[in-house]
């Protein structure tokens, strides 16, 4: 399975499921880590969120600078966490 993958079936869990919990533990060697954010943006939402136009948007993808998610074909989405990522760095 692909990490695209997990991610888009770990974000038809409902928040807060005891299951993101135990992922998150597996993926940190065990230990017990923060609540792990699924959330998938639309193009437009993660525009708003973030203040960027779609363009801007697009370009940062393309640079490799954003990850996304393709959770149908030709159809991209946005982890949560890569947002939170690129805003931190900024």
């Amino acid at each position: 399975m692909s990490k695209s993958e997990l991610i888009t079936l770990l974000a038809q869990l409902p928040d807060g499921d005891a299951r993101l919990d135990a992922v998150g533990a597996a993926i940190n060697g065990g230990t017990k880590s923060a609540p792990v954010s699924v959330k998938l943006w639309k193009m437009g939402d993660a525009c708003r969120e973030i203040g960027f136009s779609r363009v801007t948007l697009w370009r940062l993808i393309q640079e490799k600078r954003i990850g996304t998610v393709e959770v149908r074909k030709g159809s991209l989405r946005i982890p949560d966490a890569e947002i939170r990522r690129f805003v931190g760095a900024a």
